[in-house]
């Protein structure tokens, strides 16, 4: 029986032209074999991971095809596609790329540094994405080093195939290395720009969270796995590979620890996508079709679960404390609880539409949508309660996770598996909790964080919030119950957003309009546009001159209480026994004992 010979390897090289103009450039040396009928070559048009349609091939230009010192014609067929001639010889395909986009998804060269990823960066052969592809670099400053999962042999990277190359950036420059091993499995951590921070901190907590998420699944898929840290200022974003991850982190961030917190669960977040997403997967999400949208509806199980799984991994790490967990899950849970489009949009939607939507939001947005991100971190913990709640504590969603992983592996995923592993462990049928929460647009309930967790959700008005002194204030009162439904920019009195069925819609008001004038007193600021809306007070109204398009128009505004509230997340003093063990079997972390104020409603939002 004769052995299938593998397909020749594209080799690729990277040469910097202009660092400080961002430009470099990547010939690709395509084999004979490859050509011997003519060939595509095509640019993706997204990055897995981040769904969104980029149309990298508006990066490209100069695309040129030689063989040895004569130029073959080739044909741009369309804005990302370019014939190739057929050829019995290799052909050399060069072509320059502008890469001046710092983010995880987009190419970000100059002096410092480069910041290389493939999708926006290598052209692949239409109909031969299993082809090896060798990567070299060229020409760059000779301290500079290269990080990469890829294997170096004999000077070039080498991928298996276009899709284990698109997963694969890489970081070039003076970058600072650790390393450390753990189940036998090497960690490498490149550090890029300066920052104020404590790298032997975040070190540290790296190591912990990887093993605290290598312990849920009882070890790791890989043998080697690399951790890009990026610092600059202003900046966050991480994307997820299947053997390792980009970070990017605001410099500025550590001055107090809650910047730590944030970069941990950054950390956190991707390197749980190493099963869930990168392994664990849609079947849609991969092999991938490069030239267009792959939507799927699970991006909720992928992406949500995982915002929620980050918290649970930094609180069995030990890295961050359950107080910061419990501000930044009640804080999330408020917007949701509050967002107009959660009675709009399910999170099978959201996720479906996650190309066109969640990527290209618009001022209705907030209206009309939810995010498979934050509403699917909320449903997952609700998730996780109803695991708890129906195992008695046994299971919730992390060991949801490692039955999937048990059954599964990396095979492919559907929602069906999803199902079955939660009824297997919750001893529940699941189409309750779809058809209420990923089906269906149902309202959020705190209840079951109560029942599972003895945790309570408390809720408050604007004016229960208020200092002690200004709550004695009938005034103060007055102005704290007062609501419009108008929402404005944070750079001045225009309008960003205004609530389906509020008073400012009511009234006219919409998207775009500076507010002028309130009462005829003139504001230049959201802060006192506010202002002077709330010193009518509940049933009361205001004349607002606004413009729109430099039209002047006047409204009378009618002022209604305040259906807002902020959640705080506490402990029920009266939790038995079993809800304080559920506790601490899902997060590592022993009861956070403290007393409920009394006074204050409980529950979702009004």
């Amino acid at each position: 029986m004769s052995r299938a010979v593998a397909p020749a390897a594209i080799q690729a090289t990277l040469r910097p032209l202009d660092l400080a103009q961002h430009l470099f450039e990547v010939e690709l040396t395509l084999p004979a074999e490859a050509l011997a009928g003519g060939a595509v070559a095509a640019m993706p048009a997204w990055t897995p991971g981040s769904y969104l349609v980029r149309d990298y091939a508006r990066f490209v230009d100069r695309v040129r095809l030689v063989e040895g010192r004569k130029e073959r014609p080739v044909e741009k067929v369309d804005k990302q596609r370019w014939r190739l001639p057929a050829s019995t010889r290799d052909l050399t395909l060069r072509y320059r790329v502008y890469g001046n986009d710092l983010t995880v998804r987009t190419n970000h060269v100059d002096a410092t540094h480069a910041q290389i990823i493939p999708a926006a960066t290598f052209l692949y052969l239409e109909g031969q994405l299993d082809r090896p592809v060798e990567v070299r670099f060229e020409g760059f400053p000779a301290a500079w080093k290269v990080a990469s999962a890829l294997p170096l042999k004999a000077g070039s990277y080498r991928a298996a195939d276009f899709d284990t190359l698109v997963d694969s950036p890489f970081e070039l420059g003076a970058f600072r290395t650790r390393r450390f091993k753990t189940g036998g499995t090497a960690f490498e951590l490149a550090f890029t720009g300066e920052h104020n921070g404590d790298e032997g901190r975040i070190i540290e907590a790296t190591q912990k969270i990887v093993e605290a998420a290598g312990a849920i699944f009882g070890g790791f898929p890989f043998q080697r796995y690399v951790f890009l840290f990026t610092f600059a200022p202003k900046l966050r974003g991480g994307l997820e590979h299947k053997d390792c991850t980009s970070l990017i982190s605001d410099c500025h961030a550590f001055e107090k620890p809650e910047g730590y917190y944030a970069l941990f669960q950054l950390v956190a977040h991707e390197f749980f996508h190493a099963w869930n997403v990168k392994r664990l997967h849609d079947p849609v999400l991969g092999p991938f079709d490069y030239s267009r949208e792959n939507p799927t509806k699970m991006l909720w199980f992928h992406e949500g679960l995982t915002s929620y799984m980050e918290h649970v991994i930094v609180l069995r790490a030990g890295v961050v404390p359950w107080s910061h967990a419990a501000k930044e899950l009640a804080r999330c849970w408020s917007e949701q609880v509050q967002r107009p489009g959660r009675l709009e949009q399910s999170l099978e939607e959201s996720s479906w539409d996650a190309w066109i939507r969640l990527y290209k939001q618009h001022e209705f947005s907030p209206n009309s949508s939810v995010s498979y991100y934050d509403k699917g971190e909320m449903v997952a913990w609700l998730m996780d309660a109803a695991l708890r709640e129906g195992s008695r504590g046994r299971a919730g969603l992390a060991e949801l996770f490692a039955l999937l992983w048990e059954r599964t592996g990396d095979r492919g995923l559907t929602d069906a598996d999803v199902r079955r592993a939660f009824q297997d462990l919750s001893g529940q049928g699941p189409v309750p909790f779809w058809n209420a929460y990923i089906a269906g647009r149902g309202e959020l309930d705190a209840a079951a964080l109560h029942r599972a967790f003895g945790l309570v959700m408390e809720a408050k008005a604007p004016w229960e919030s208020l200092p002690a002194e200004e709550a004695k204030d009938p005034a103060a009162l007055r102005r704290a119950r007062a609501w419009t439904g108008l929402v404005l920019a944070a750079n001045g009195p225009t309008v960003q957003n205004v609530i389906p069925d509020s008073p400012a819609a009511k009234a006219g008001l919409s998207f775009g309009m500076e507010i002028l004038a309130v009462d005829g007193w003139r504001t230049q600021s959201a802060a006192e546009v506010q202002r002077q809306v709330a010193q009518a007070g509940p049933g009361g109204t205001v004349r607002v001159l606004a413009a729109d398009r430099g039209r002047i128009l006047e409204v009378i505004l009618p002022v209604a209480e305040s259906p807002e509230r902020t959640h705080r997340l506490v402990p029920d003093p009266k939790a038995g026994a079993a809800q304080k063990a559920a506790f601490s079997a899902a997060y590592g972390q022993p009861w956070p004992a403290a007393p409920v104020k009394r006074g204050v409603s409980r529950g979702g939002s009004r």
